[in-house]
């Protein structure tokens, strides 16, 4: 099988255009995300930006880390199983290496770090959250398709910062999915048209003579006639393409395919015989567009979506139950037995961990703390290091637990390398096993317009919450021998100065992420240069 023309085309493909991700994607999920859809949309053109959209809200409402699951998601839609496993460690291991190198290192420091460590790790942090705010920036452009859009990441973002609990961003998600299907579909609108015409018809009755004939009572089972105008014309397939895939065999100007970013009928671009063609209007009445140019753009637009290849759905399923089988054994062991080793600790609580967070690195960072520093394995020092230094690392967040695993082995006098890929196995396995069992019924999931008004609801909740992260590192980024937790970046001037640079170089020079980190980080030194002698 693996010899097979088709899969070793595959690999080739999944090589020559990932395997430099895991060390250049710098500044954490936010700016991979924009990564992603600049390479995988608009360079190889592997799937459409509707598609995407839909991907990345997956990848958010399912749990493990969101950036190695959407890439490991668009790996299998393109290609197969086996290409999509040597694209995730392509991406995963090389920042996980570097952690457990730097594990190694912070094993052997003191219990204080120099000055200049400090305002180098300071600066990481100011320039990392001018990156992210360019990646939320365009991010956010992308998602917002009409005023519900931008209400949900306001509010998603606005909640996030208000209040912080593992249940809650999960939460979040599912209300504005929620909120988006009753706004999609229309259910607010089309109660209230009933209503409004239920009171005018109880007026009008009360109104009429005896002598006039009676008021006959319209048909109730057709539901068009309560909805306004501006309603009426697509009723029909709002209420029936709810619930039911939409249909091939209807013309493509009358059928009813949605997208993530809207619910109305739009053209399908793959029955170019069916477009209409209009005569080129001229500029003196209003200007117009040549439909025989419409139908050329849309087709120049289309990207197969399918998946190359499809898996049973039994398989997905089984997947999925397994994973959660595996789960509660875990938890019912570390829960019943007492006095296990460390080992079965530690993979118990990052199986947990990569379980129950949702939305990706920004939850991951509290939730480790808890599972790890309160159990007393890693000190709250090494903790805050290892953070600061996970910004300036290329690869996903979650490597940061690579970091704490050989940290806590180290400190318990066993071998840092068992603790590392003990720690890599867990945090991973559970977002990768969910998600290429969802993978498996995706595809049939999305032909609903009720799914897709779901994951347009999360997918802008989620982005809400790409704002709360960059609060978070903000309120958090300034270290010093005195706050080695770390305090708010907007204390000294100097720090604002900092992310300003790494926005401005970033967004308006182009400069690449690893860059504007790395002139950052060189900023701080030079802060410590000039402040250094008055605070040491």
């Amino acid at each position: 099988m693996l010899t097979a023309p088709s899969i070793r085309k595959q690999f080739i493909e999944v090589t020559e255009n990932q395997w430099h991700m895991g060390i250049t994607s710098f500044g954490g999920p936010v700016v991979q995300f924009q990564n992603f859809n600049w390479l995988f949309v608009e360079q190889y053109q592997w799937l459409s930006e509707s598609t995407y959209q839909e991907l990345f809200a997956v990848a958010q409402a399912l749990p493990g880390s969101a950036s190695t699951k959407l890439l490991f998601i668009i790996t299998l839609l393109h290609t197969s199983l086996l290409p999509a496993l040597v694209s995730f460690l392509y991406w995963a291991l090389p920042g996980a290496i570097g952690m457990f190198v730097l594990a190694l290192g912070v094993g052997q420091i003191g219990n204080t770090l120099p000055v200049p460590v400090y305002a180098l790790l300071s600066g990481l942090n100011a320039a990392t959250v001018g990156v992210i705010f360019i990646a939320a920036i365009q991010l956010s452009n992308k998602a917002i398709t009409d005023k519900l859009s931008l209400a949900l990441i306001f509010l998603g973002g606005a909640a996030g910062v208000v209040y912080t609990a593992l249940w809650y961003f999960p939460v979040l998600m599912v209300l504005s999915g929620i909120t988006a299907v009753i706004y999609d579909l229309r259910f607010i609108q089309r109660w209230w048209a009933r209503g409004k015409q239920n009171f005018k018809f109880t007026l009008r009755r009360r109104r009429a003579s005896e002598e006039e004939p009676p008021i006959q009572m319209p048909n109730l089972e057709d539901d068009s006639i309560w909805l306004p105008e501006v309603y009426r014309e697509d009723t029909a397939a709002d209420v029936s393409g709810a619930w039911a895939p939409v249909k091939s065999g209807v013309p493509a100007a009358r059928r009813p395919v949605r997208t993530s970013t809207s619910t109305r009928p739009i053209l399908d671009a793959s029955d170019t015989e069916s477009l209409p063609v209009a005569e080129p209007q001229s500029n003196d009445d209003g200007g117009g567009v040549d439909a025989s140019d419409i139908r050329a753009a849309l087709v120049s637009a289309v990207v197969d979506d399918n998946p190359k290849q499809e898996y049973p759905v039994w398989l997905g399923v089984g997947i999925v139950i397994g994973f959660f089988f595996s789960f509660i054994i875990v938890i019912v062991i570390r829960a019943v037995i007492k006095g296990l080793p460390v080992t079965f600790l530690l993979f118990s609580n990052l199986y947990l961990a990569g379980t129950i967070i949702f939305g990706g690195g920004p939850v991951v960072i509290p939730l480790l703390r808890e599972y790890i520093v309160s159990e007393g394995w890693v000190s709250s020092r090494d903790f805050t290091i290892g953070l600061a230094l996970i910004q300036a690392f290329p690869g996903p967040n979650f490597n940061f637990a690579i970091y704490l695993g050989a940290l806590t082995y180290h400190n318990y006098g066993a071998s840092s390398i068992l603790g590392a890929i003990v720690s890599f196995i867990a945090i991973y396995t559970p977002g990768m096993l969910v998600a290429g069992g969802m993978f498996t019924f995706w595809n049939k999931l999305r032909r609903y317009a009720v799914v897709i008004s779901l994951l347009r609801g999360i997918n802008s909740a989620a982005i809400g919450l790409v704002w709360t992260a960059i609060y978070r590192i903000w309120e958090s980024g300034y270290l010093s021998d005195k706050w080695s937790d770390g305090i708010s970046l907007g204390e000294d001037p100097w720090w604002i100065v900092v992310a300003s640079t790494a926005f401005v170089t970033g967004r308006g020079w182009g400069f690449p992420a690893p860059v504007s980190i790395f002139i950052g980080g060189l900023m701080g030194i030079i802060w410590w240069a000039v402040t250094g002698a008055r605070i040491s």
